[in-house]
């Protein structure tokens, strides 16, 4: 009987998901792994902020550019 464990991390390389990736997650106490989300979610957060104030400002046309 196969090892279904086995099988499944098998066929996540071959779909090419980097595994090492989650065994370094899982290196981490569950506090630092909270800390990096935070930090991520943060940075998310960031971008849309900027994002939504790009799309706030006046779009130029190119007659009033040039």
């Amino acid at each position: 009987m196969p090892d279904l464990g086995q099988t499944a991390i098998d066929e996540a390389e071959k779909a090419g998901f980097d595994l090492s990736l989650v065994d370094e997650s899982l290196r981490l106490t569950a506090e630092e792994r909270a800390r990096q989300h935070d930090q991520a979610l943060a940075l998310v957060l960031e971008f849309e902020r900027i994002r939504s104030t790009r799309d706030e400002q006046p779009k130029r046309t190119a007659q009033a550019t040039g």
